[in-house]
């Protein structure tokens, strides 16, 4: 913590102003993995994040996205937010697996600002495809921040690098056929066409 005091002259006056210098170690804790039921939205495991670090980490967050490390073993991009009365940070069945967690479970999280260019990584086919198509790449920029993370999400989950980039053109050309407008079914389908274009 940084303590800075100024003085007024011919008064013993202090004005003190706090600057919270926040560092890895406050922003760890431990943590139960809890879980949502099905009929809740955005139902699956998740974290409480204690009320002062999500003050704080609110602060200097964009968007409340942060990074969050389990146990010392993965990092993941995610956003917090509110369910009643507390905050969280929602995970998925895969991030458990990875990391050999289970809901119940205590473990050692630690959150820091996530201050990359779209609050997730974004794989570098996507990169160099969007470097390839400037007016591809100009609509994907204009889309909002959290239809741009989906997108990036739906080709990370990827594992085969010429499948990210198939994907990131079919998307591309998808967003220029549709004026920038993001249809999922109709996404699935241009999907399956391409699929389909590269058996012959």
């Amino acid at each position: 913590m940084l303590l800075i005091i100024f003085y007024k002259s011919n008064h013993l006056l202090f004005y003190i102003k706090l600057a919270l210098c926040i560092n890895n170690e406050e922003m760890k804790f431990q943590a139960k993995i809890k879980y949502f039921d099905e009929n809740n939205l955005g139902h699956g495991p998740y974290i409480e994040i204690p009320e002062a670090i999500y003050q704080e980490l609110l602060k200097i967050t964009t968007d409340k996205r942060v990074k969050c490390t389990l146990n010392n073993t993965i990092t993941v991009s995610r956003a917090m937010a509110p369910k009643g009365i507390f905050h969280y940070l929602l995970l998925n069945k895969e991030i458990l697996k990875e990391s050999n967690i289970n809901v119940g479970e205590n473990i050692v999280v630690e959150l820091q600002p996530d201050e990359s260019k779209y609050g997730m990584p974004i794989s570098e086919e996507m990169e160099e495809v969007l470097y390839n198509d400037p007016e591809g790449s100009i609509i994907f920029h204009k889309l909002t921040p959290g239809a741009q993370r989906t997108l990036i999400h739906v080709i990370n989950r990827f594992k085969s690098s010429n499948l990210k980039i198939e994907r990131s053109f079919v998307i591309l050309e998808h967003l220029k056929k549709t004026k920038g407008k993001i249809d999922f079914e109709l996404l699935k389908e241009d999907f399956k066409n391409q699929r389909n274009n590269m058996k012959f």
